[in-house]
């Protein structure tokens, strides 16, 4: 069973050289490879589930800023080590669905635009509720506009 979730066939093509390699350090070769994979498909299952789940904890692992945009509201979080912060705003003049139209109105002053912030510390293992927002809609940010309106907020 993964921790996050089994990447499809074409995720694993992706990453076809850590998969070769991952299965080298595991001691399966090639033609062992194909003898599990017409034996025993189950293993095979089993075998893609762990690498999923070790090049997810991998990039999870590095990620530390995600965003959520919707019309009238967005949110920015930072997952640290110890806790996520969120910064959020809300506006009924701007869409939040380009970010750089909502800096730009930001710096000019030109709308009414509600922001608010809160933090919290992990419940479960930070990788996990990481995936767990990315699985809901949450988009992977460079954590620019976070720093930049940590500093305005």
């Amino acid at each position: 069973m993964p921790i996050y979730r089994a990447l499809t066939l074409k995720e694993l093509e992706l990453f076809e050289q850590e998969f070769k390699e991952y299965l080298a350090v595991n001691g399966i070769d090639a033609d062992l490879w194909q003898k599990i994979k017409a034996e025993q498909p189950e293993k095979v299952e089993g075998i893609i589930e762990s690498f999923s789940d070790v090049i997810y904890n991998s990039v999870l692992l590095k990620l530390e800023y995600i965003e959520f945009a919707t019309e009238n509201d967005i949110k920015y979080f930072y997952y640290g080590k110890e806790k996520a912060e969120l910064i959020g705003l809300q506006s009924n003049e701007v869409s939040f669905t380009n970010p750089k139209e909502v800096i730009k109105a930001i710096e000019e002053k030109k709308v009414s635009i509600k922001s608010y912030k809160t933090s919290k510390t992990y419940t479960n293992k930070r990788e996990i509720e990481l995936f767990e927002m990315i699985k809901n809609g949450c988009q992977p940010s460079d954590g620019k506009t976070f720093t930049l309106l940590k500093s305005m907020v």
